[in-house]
């Protein structure tokens, strides 16, 4: 044995590769597009509906994605000690416990996880991220969402400068939830790039973004332009600085508000 420091075994998933299915732009959190993101949001809400979850299950659930990956599908801690990846920051070994001792028990009433766990693919990690939900929430005996990080994350230095964080976006979660916030087209996608076009061929242009005719044709509402889009991040942005932002207001500064105008109310002047 030679001497030296000994070097611990490296858990993190923060330098897998992207691939060409990688939804995100890096593994950094909140680095990825507002469509993106709403994706996310949206796939949140139709698993918690399927699960049968309440409004403020759902809107608790969107609190803990946001502060866990910033909503990006790819992103993973730097941390050596931890594999945390992906929308709900799952765990290797969380995962493999959602998958033999909470799917399909009374516990978690009966709710079952997707067949086989894939971190970065964001359906199969908001699977089990409600399954956790769901067993967190019976350790904490509450629907609060503070309770219930508590006993998602039981570092007391870490939880401790997200609980009022939790709870302002739980509530306004809570509202975009009843305004069917999600029942909209939400953000366009970003073009991709023109294709380099091969030795005598001609480039392929690059994709529209611009909307389809049902989407333009869509009945708009009040609900539908209020979007819970995290705008913390920009490309490029290391985690460190994307962690102090994150920490930094607790402002609505993760969200792009984007509320229709009252329409002006003219008044009748009765003639004297």
């Amino acid at each position: 044995m030679t001497g030296g420091k000994h070097k611990t075994k490296n858990y993190s998933h923060n330098g897998d590769p992207l691939t060409p299915d990688s939804q995100g732009d890096s593994r950094t959190w909140g680095d990825a597009n507002d469509h993106v993101k709403f994706e996310v949001q949206k796939e949140i809400v139709l698993q918690a509906g399927k699960a049968k979850l309440s409004q403020k299950d759902t809107a608790n659930l969107l609190a803990l994605a946001e502060v866990e990956s910033g909503f990006n599908p790819d992103a993973a801690t730097t941390s050596r000690k931890s594999s945390a990846s992906g929308v709900f920051a799952i765990t290797d070994s969380t995962a493999k416990d959602a998958s033999e001792r909470l799917s399909g028990s009374k516990r978690i009433g009966g709710y079952e996880v997707a067949d086989k766990y894939d971190r970065f693919n964001t359906a199969s990690n908001v699977s089990y991220g409600i399954a956790v939900y769901m067993d967190k929430k019976k350790v904490a005996g509450s629907d609060d969402v503070g309770d219930i990080y508590k006993a998602w994350n039981t570092n007391p230095a870490e939880y401790n400068k997200l609980l009022t964080r939790l709870d302002k976006h739980a509530t306004q979660y809570d509202k975009d939830l009843t305004n069917k916030v999600w029942d909209g087209p939400g953000p366009a996608a970003p073009a991709k790039p023109a294709v380099p076009a091969k030795p005598g061929e001609t480039a392929e242009p690059a994709k529209s973004t611009k909307p389809t005719k049902e989407e333009s044709e869509a009945p708009k509402k009040s609900g539908d332009v209020l979007s819970s889009i995290p705008l913390l991040n920009k490309a490029g942005q290391d985690a460190d600085k994307n962690w102090n932002m994150l920490m930094g207001t607790d402002s609505p500064s993760s969200r792009m508000m984007m509320r229709v105008p009252e329409p002006v109310k003219k008044e009748t002047v009765k003639p004297q």
